[in-house]
């Protein structure tokens, strides 16, 4: 029997990014198409100040404000672009994507789902619906993103180890054929860096974040550098078996994570989880690049991922 009605195609639509994560907060719209790659446009990331202690609820607090300030940045993005005929509908918001990153989002491997920190979830679910209407909300954490993206742009890495370095945490999953086998946490970020240089060199903040990119200030950089590796080392071995891994992903933003996957390839306290030799390899924004449609001159890492799993999700 012939349908005398066509399948219907999945209409375009647009999606609000948010990705919250321990030391930023970003956001953007990301274009959805049948056939075509995602369009992700309206990016915005707003940096919080490494503060010399590591507060949870002051934490929390300065993270909402942020993740306000950006949703009301892209919401006026979408705003200006529904003013336009010709754009009205990439304007027009489908759906918002939340994606979490430790403490506030973490994998739980033994239910086979993520669980999320009750209180921003709810946070989160009231703002989006002031800034993006009734539209439907959806919670992910940004390892998912991580894990979906590693396999996405190395198809051909088998056994790996994916480690975010954000700005209070780090979190470690161990990848095997595709299938995550395991995740551990560390209480590193790079915001440790930040508060050794600080201290150490007597330097403002502005100049510590530009020290990852001008490797000036070689002895403080140098003990943050050890320090990473030691605390990644006894993550790792806790989750890991010696030769289990082949390589190593770093994800985490520039110019940290070339940064960080040299402290770790130069360092011989990994010597042990690569008996045989292995790598360690920054994610950049530049493999994702033929991925996705992007108009940020230096596109967002983290965001360039939350759109390239959206759109897989979406279809």
């Amino acid at each position: 029997m012939t349908s005398l009605f066509k399948k219907q195609r999945p209409k375009e639509r647009t999606i609000l990014l948010l990705d919250i994560e321990n030391g930023s907060v970003a956001a953007a719209l990301v274009r959805i198409a049948p056939e075509k790659q995602p369009k992700l446009f309206g990016e915005t990331r707003r940096h919080l100040p490494a503060q010399h202690t590591r507060d949870g609820k002051s934490l929390f607090g300065r993270v909402t404000v942020a993740a306000r300030e950006a949703m009301r940045s892209v919401s006026e993005v979408a705003a200006r672009i529904r003013q336009h005929p010709a754009t009205s509908d990439m304007g027009r918001i489908d759906a918002v994507a939340v994606f979490l990153s430790a403490p506030w989002g973490t994998p739980n491997l033994e239910l086979g789902r993520p669980e999320f920190m009750p209180q921003i979830q709810d946070f989160l679910s009231k703002e989006t619906h002031q800034w993006a209407g009734d539209v439907p909300v959806s919670f992910h954490t940004s390892t998912g993103s991580g894990v979906f993206g590693l396999r996405a742009l190395y198809p051909e890495e088998t056994n790996s180890l994916l480690y975010t370095l954000t700005a209070e945490v780090g979190e470690l999953v161990h990848i095997r054929d595709g299938h995550v086998q395991g995740h551990a946490t560390m209480p590193f970020g790079y915001h440790n860096v930040l508060r050794t240089l600080k201290s150490h060199a007597g330097i403002s903040e502005h100049e510590a974040r530009s020290a990852f990119h001008l490797r000036h200030l070689e002895e403080p950089l140098g003990a943050a550098a050890e320090h990473l590796a030691r605390e990644f080392a006894l993550s790792a071995h806790d989750l890991i078996n010696e030769g289990d891994i082949e390589s190593v992903f770093v994800l985490t933003h520039e110019p940290v994570a070339q940064w960080a996957a040299e402290s770790l390839s130069e360092t011989e306290l990994l010597a042990e989880l690569f008996p045989e030799g292995g790598t360690v390899r920054a994610v950049r924004s530049a493999h994702v690049t033929p991925h996705i449609a992007a108009h940020a001159s230096s596109p967002d890492l983290s965001l360039m991922l939350a759109a390239l799993f959206v759109d897989s999700h979406a279809r």
